[in-house]
């Protein structure tokens, strides 16, 4: 193949590559409406649209006179849903979750199930891949393809080799998942930290999507963050980036899980939550979460301060309260260094966001820059604790959407 034949083809992926991106963010459009968002020629684009219909990967919809130039019918094209499936999973710290998707983004299955009573890695492992298979036979059966699967993990992963190197709240090192995975399932595996997932999700398919430069920030039993910067994903040099639970705040703090001490995981997630309202109610305090748990404050849920909160309950809003300022704390200096167009607050501390981002705003005000802070809005994940999964599922379609030769057939 000579040189020029090569940079053709090249081109040429390029160009798919630009189509259905285009079509991904702003479906439906004409051949003249792609034409006229990408810049490429019409004959381009009918030549482009014609082999990306032929592989199922677009789809015509019904005739639309009001998009035509000249007065002549135009039709619309969309991504296809049955053009194959992506399969996003998600182990938490209590829990894994498993979402498929059409082609579309349409939600085919979900799945959700306490980790409480594994307490053992194999046998989490172990239930990870008995829905995983689940799942993938459900919809292979279909005839079409599965594009991949991603999991998403709590920890440092090395996303050359797919190893979780370390998952501090899960207590694993060196897990090998992405070999394991590959010697259960066909197709491509994809294993990432859970909060990098999150901010991928939300960039691709929620709060983030008509935004290039945005903050992510996940809270439950651990703290994590991602950076998306020009509409692409920070990893870093290794793949370490957004470990934003693990900067100290408090150099003489409390012990992390990390290994090191005054991380803001410590003071800004849902254990240093549960940990305020335990002390205070140690101290003599009287709460209605006392009673609904049988004192036996093991039984505490994000949920059930939500409601006491709602209830008036001092100890739930003191505890709130005291968590939404470090929460502020952490945005301010995030918000300071990154200049971000907006901060999305996910993860399942983000449930309580009607008694925190009030706090959160408050604190943010008096911490960052003003300059910062009148081009940045602070909103609430769209997916919520399924950030991750959808995440899971945004980084096989980005790959898939980017090299779409790969799987034309």
């Amino acid at each position: 193949m000579n040189q020029n034949s090569v940079d053709h083809t090249i081109m040429r992926d390029m160009n798919l590559a630009l189509i259905l991106n285009t079509l991904r963010r702003e479906a439906p459009l004409s051949r003249t409406g792609l034409a006229a968002r990408t810049g490429l020629n019409k004959a381009t684009v009918s030549s482009m649209v014609r082999e990306l219909l032929d592989s199922d990967f677009l789809y015509e919809l019904a005739i639309d006179s009001s998009l035509s130039e000249v007065g002549r019918p135009a039709t619309n094209l969309e991504l296809n849903p049955d053009a194959g499936f992506f399969i996003g999973a998600e182990i938490g710290v209590d829990f894994i979750s498993v979402l498929v998707t059409n082609f579309a983004i349409g939600i085919v299955s979900r799945r959700y199930e306490s980790t409480l009573k594994l307490y053992d890695q194999q046998a989490i492992l172990d239930r990870l891949i008995f829905l995983l298979q689940e799942s993938y036979q459900q919809v292979s059966r279909r005839g079409k393809p599965v594009f991949g699967l991603a999991v998403g993990v709590p920890g440092l992963v090395d996303i050359v080799a797919g190893t979780l190197l370390f998952a501090p709240n899960l207590g694993w090192k060196d897990v090998p998942l992405r070999q394991i995975l590959e010697e259960k399932f066909e197709g491509p595996v994809y294993v990432a930290n859970e909060a990098n997932l999150a901010a991928l999700g939300e960039s691709y398919f929620g709060a983030g999507r008509r935004c290039s430069n945005m903050l992510y920030v996940s809270s439950g039993v651990g703290l994590g963050g991602g950076i998306v910067i020009d509409s692409q994903l920070v990893e870093g040099a290794t793949g370490f980036a957004g470990e934003v639970g693990h900067m100290t705040v408090d150099r003489d703090g409390l012990a992390c899980n990390c290994g090191n001490h005054g991380c803001w995981e410590t003071v800004a997630g849902q254990r240093a939550l549960f940990r305020r309202i335990e002390e205070a109610i140690q101290a003599g305090s009287t709460s209605w979460m006392a009673e609904m748990t049988g004192d036996d404050l093991d039984g505490l849920t994000i949920q059930l301060v939500v409601e006491a909160a709602k209830r008036g309950d001092e100890v739930a809003c003191k505890a709130l309260e005291e968590t939404g300022r470090w929460l502020g704390i952490g945005f301010a200096s995030l918000m300071n260094v990154m200049n971000p167009q907006l901060v999305v607050f996910g993860g399942p501390l983000s449930l309580a966001h009607e008694f925190l981002l009030p706090v959160v705003e408050e604190t943010v005000q008096s911490r960052a820059w003003s300059w910062v802070q009148e081009r940045a809005k602070i909103t609430i994940a769209a997916h919520g604790e399924n950030a991750a999964v959808m995440g899971a599922v945004a980084m096989i379609y980005r790959d898939v959407l980017d090299r779409p030769r790969d799987w034309l057939k």
